[in-house]
């Protein structure tokens, strides 16, 4: 009798211990959704009306901050995503696109420059300039939104090291070495 009990008790820890070991399911974030289906923003460009009312996953630099009544309105330097969502600082961009992101967005924390990807649906074109050239940006308003932290290059600081003894002043010069 006291053997059952013992095994009885050792199975409801193990059953316990295996219950608090599993892992939680994945949090739903269509940012970092590596399945996100939607068009690119060169096809949109060709054909917008075609692709009108379709959630869409862009991201790349902020150029321009606009806030109004309602919504505040970033032009945004597309860059190509990783996997995660995070725009690639590159070179290599298919234009400029609006997001309109409901309510105040300041802009010295929504700089320009700083990086961003937002998920939403586009809902049309809009007339515009850039510089003194016409341009016709696609719009999308946003859903979801994640400002990216700032990249840094890491400083390096070079140190020399004292016990290297080559022909060179200060480190390792010693008179009568040959």
């Amino acid at each position: 009798m006291n053997v059952n009990l013992l095994f009885r008790w050792l199975g409801l820890l193990l059953f316990g211990w295996l219950v608090g070991c599993a892992v939680p399911p994945p949090i739903d974030d269509p940012i970092q959704d590596a399945n996100f289906q939607g068009p690119p923003l060169a096809v949109v460009r060709a054909q917008p009306d075609a692709f009108l009312q379709m959630p869409v996953r862009w991201g790349g630099a902020i150029a321009r901050v606009d806030n109004r009544r309602e919504v505040t309105e970033l032009e945004i330097v597309e860059q190509p995503l990783n996997r995660r969502g995070w725009p690639i600082a590159d070179d290599d961009s298919a234009g400029r696109f609006l997001a309109q992101i409901p309510g105040f967005l300041d802009p010295a924390i929504y700089a320009v420059g700083r990086s961003i990807t937002v998920v939403g649906l586009l809902t049309g074109t809009t007339p515009g300039q850039v510089g003194d050239y016409r341009y016709t940006f696609p719009v999308v308003t946003v859903d979801h939104h994640r400002l990216w932290p700032e990249r840094r290059t890491p400083e390096v600081i070079y140190v020399p090291d004292p016990y290297w003894y080559g022909p060179v002043y200060p480190w390792g010069y010693r008179r009568g070495f040959w």
